[in-house]
């Protein structure tokens, strides 16, 4: 069953909600809804319920709110933060889409030193806008019920002022697997309770300057190995939250 987002705190049955112009675009042209379809709909609390489209005004779909949902929760046990360095292309965006489908909460795009792009004017706030709305489109997708933040461009000195706000603040950084050490994510996963609040750092391509590094380690963050193997920039963040989603998640079915 295809899945909104609706711009409302809550909602009651029998109440009628619109979708939004982008929304009711896609429902009506792409979907090809018609007088009497079903969807899901999410409020702006997280609750998800089934409406049916009753009436379509000046293209914008209105719909009737049916039943609630009583689906399981499909959200991670702890909240994920995700903040990481500029990539080339459009390795960001698929870092958040990816992201977004495994459970991520927050993405942080994170000016770094290696990074091989740089945000900068106007540029900034339309990378975030993108990233916004590729986040909602993979929320929907993927059935989540929360839209990932993403957040405005931050510095690590902001990253690291707004940082003891987390349960857990962790590095992803290739030098730790260099020295073998890779046991640290999984005590750290053992260790997790739920709705603890997790921020995981990630460089760009160029990966993470050891001074970035240890001002990191200096404000309470450990660095951790991802494995034997050095992942792409784009591949790092996706291959933490699926081990997160195993260790905590089908590892315990």
């Amino acid at each position: 069953m295809q899945q909104y987002f609706i711009d409302k705190l809550e909602v009651s049955l029998k109440e009628r909600v619109p979708l939004s112009e982008l929304d009711s675009h896609h429902f009506l042209n792409v979907m090809r809804a018609k007088i009497g379809t079903e969807i899901k709909v999410v409020d702006r609390k997280g609750f998800a319920y089934v409406a049916q489209l009753v009436e379509i005004n000046e293209q914008i779909a209105l719909l009737e709110i049916v039943r609630s949902d009583e689906t399981i929760s499909i959200e991670l046990p702890v909240n994920v933060t995700i903040a990481c360095g500029l990539s080339k292309n459009d390795k960001v965006d698929t870092i958040v889409q990816k992201a977004t489908e495994c459970g991520m909460n927050e993405f942080i795009p994170l000016a770094l030193k290696r990074d091989v792009v740089k945000w900068t004017g106007n540029k900034v706030k339309a990378k975030v806008d993108r990233l916004a709305k590729i986040s909602k489109a993979a929320a929907e997708q993927s059935h989540r019920l929360v839209v990932p933040e993403v957040s405005d461009l931050q510095t690590l000195d902001q990253l690291i002022k707004t940082a003891d706000s987390f349960d857990v603040k962790l590095i992803a950084y290739e030098e730790t697997a260099k020295e073998g050490l890779h046991s640290q994510l999984a005590e750290v996963f053992r260790q997790l309770e739920p709705s603890q609040k997790v921020l995981m750092v990630f460089g760009s391509e160029g990966g993470l300057e050891s001074k970035e590094v240890e001002k990191l380690e200096a404000a309470g963050f450990l660095a951790c190995s991802l494995g034997p193997r050095i992942l792409r920039a784009e591949t790092a963040p996706i291959y933490f939250l699926s081990a997160l989603s195993f260790a905590l998640e089908l590892g315990k079915v």
